[in-house]
């Protein structure tokens, strides 16, 4: 428990916090997969914490005793709006409606070209309607370390 705590009294700026597990990594005092766990972990940890309706609730009640932003160190508060979504199903607009079906069947016709330039060869090939030659798309990715918790 006073583990949690120390966590959670933590002041030191996040670049600090960051070099300090870097340097542990690399200076070999701590083992990369034990350490990529337990980041992962404590990601996962903290993404519950700020989603919980009961913390955020608290928390902002105590912001709003400083107002709607404050600094707090290094770190400033602010009470925002956020993910705000407009539902406009119940408008009654025709126009609007015609749009997204076209949009959609433009998106359609998007993703059906797409898998077709896929499928090309790397020479490529002349396109029957036009005649310009089409080659696939560059192909780039990243390397990474996938992490999954059980669900308990």
């Amino acid at each position: 428990m006073d583990a949690q705590i120390i966590l959670l009294r933590e002041t030191a700026s996040v670049a600090e916090l960051a070099d300090r597990a870097v340097s542990a990594v690399v200076n070999g005092e701590v083992d990369p997969i034990t350490a990529h766990i337990n980041m992962s972990r404590v990601e996962a940890a903290i993404t519950q914490f700020k989603s919980n309706p009961q913390v955020r609730d608290i928390t902002l009640r105590e912001l709003s005793k400083y107002g709607k932003s404050h600094i707090f160190g290094d770190c400033r508060l602010e009470e925002a709006e956020s993910g705000v979504k407009y539902d406009y199903s119940m408008c009654g607009d025709s126009k609007l409606a015609e749009m997204y079906k076209t949009l959609e069947a433009v998106k359609a016709d998007i993703r059906e070209r797409e898998t077709m330039l896929k499928s090309l060869p790397k020479s490529g090939m002349a396109d029957p309607e036009t005649g310009e030659m089409v080659y696939p798309p560059a192909r780039s990715s990243k390397t990474i370390i996938k992490t999954t918790f059980k669900k308990y």
